[in-house]
């Protein structure tokens, strides 16, 4: 019951506190400049591409566009790791010498880490001129004024910028694109007003200072991303998020592509609030923003679920009757049940009120992706980083 009780509450504070508690956020024509911006000054920026048995062709995509980047100042680093076959990634080591020496491309066998074990890889071959990293993902094409615009947004005070993911060629999944969009509309604006913005990876723009300060990219977490945002929060670095499209990546193949990121993100968060728990409660200032930004993709319908078998075997079995009076199984039914029809409800109420309710199909099919998916946190073992397959939807 006490179990139960506290999914109940989680289930209650994350309908509201990401979007009652801390609501509004900061638009883009606050924090954006409207247009390529002229620097005075351009602080050199190293561009790291964390690949990984990636088509060569989706890579070399992404290398084309970092070469029309409208900034003078940058050189991209590839890193290819643990690629098992040289026919994948020679043709990306050839292009990248065909960029130009501002491309470089390594590749590395044996790396641990996964995603972050790379990116600290690149973090060391850095050219020392570099006062930024930015990461992009392989999948990535980024627009000519991502940089320029990024380090216009990197005033004093704000030590990281994230822009949203946004997807090229998904006209026939554009329910699963306004799902995913959700969250940017939702959290990382509210964490602005709260001082207390997290990274969620790809399109973001990094002090090399503070990357540095924190010891470079943590390992402990899948999600390696909301781990460094939270570690840079946490000794007081400041990051904004910045409401403006400037690249676009690709969806998932499908379902169990789907279901793959979303395990992912919803294991690796809880990892990272799990493991950084203490962090947030010394820190304090911003801490709700941030629990609501690592908990946004978390479900809360695998507790109940455990619960209402409880309560079903408890009428078939005698050995369950007698454990407990009937008073509290009744109680542990009321707070499954009322569990599932905020989850259900909240979710529902959401969607009309945005006026996505076609959304709201995506969200129910990985619900319980959601809901489980965060159990393996707990695990003894450490879960395992699993790359998501991704194709350009016609």
């Amino acid at each position: 019951i006490v179990v139960g009780a506290v999914n109940l509450l989680l289930a209650l504070g994350m309908l509201f506190v990401g979007r009652s508690l801390v609501p509004g956020g900061v638009r883009a024509s606050e924090d954006a400049p409207g247009g390529v911006a002229i620097l005075a000054d351009c602080p050199f920026v190293s561009i790291h591409v964390a690949i990984h048995d990636e088509p060569a062709s989706l890579v070399i995509a992404t290398l084309d566009a970092l070469a029309k980047l409208h900034y003078p100042a940058f050189e991209v680093i590839v890193i290819d790791n643990n690629t098992p076959e040289p026919s994948v990634w020679q043709p990306v080591e050839r292009h990248a010498e065909m960029l130009g020496p501002r491309f470089r491309f390594y590749h590395f066998d044996d790396v641990t880490g996964a995603k972050a074990g790379a990116l600290n890889l690149a973090l060391g071959l850095t050219d020392r001129r570099s006062a930024y990293v930015a990461v992009v993902d392989a999948d990535y094409q980024v627009s000519p004024d991502f940089l320029a615009t990024a380090v216009t947004a990197c005033r004093p005070g704000i030590q990281f910028v994230q822009f949203p993911q946004s997807y090229r060629g998904a006209y026939g999944a554009l329910t699963v694109v306004a799902e995913l969009g959700d969250y940017f509309e939702t959290y990382p604006r509210a964490a602005n007003r709260a001082q207390a913005s997290l990274l969620t990876g790809t399109l973001s723009l990094i002090s090399i200072g503070s990357l540095r300060r924190v010891g470079g990219w943590p390992t402990r977490s899948i999600t390696e991303d909301a781990d460094l945002g939270l570690a840079l929060w946490a000794i007081g670095e400041r990051g904004l998020y910045i409401d403006r499209q400037v690249g676009h990546g690709l969806l998932p193949m499908d379902l169990d592509g789907l279901r793959t990121q979303r395990k992912r993100w919803v294991t690796g968060n809880m990892q990272t609030l799990l493991g950084g728990w203490k962090q947030i409660v010394r820190t304090r200032h911003g801490g709700m923003a941030v629990v609501a930004q690592l908990a946004a993709w978390v479900g809360f319908l695998g507790v109940p679920l455990v619960i209402l078998v409880l309560v079903a075997l408890s009428q078939l079995s005698q050995p369950l009757r007698d454990a407990a009076p009937i008073t509290l199984w009744s109680t542990a039914e009321v707070i499954a049940v009322t569990t599932f029809m905020i989850v259900l409800g909240g979710h529902s109420l959401r969607a009309v009120m945005r006026k996505r309710t076609a959304s709201l199909s995506v969200t129910m099919a990985l619900l319980w992706t959601s809901s489980l998916g965060w159990l393996a946190a707990l695990g003894v073992r450490p879960p395992a980083f699993k790359r998501t397959l991704k194709q350009q939807t016609a």
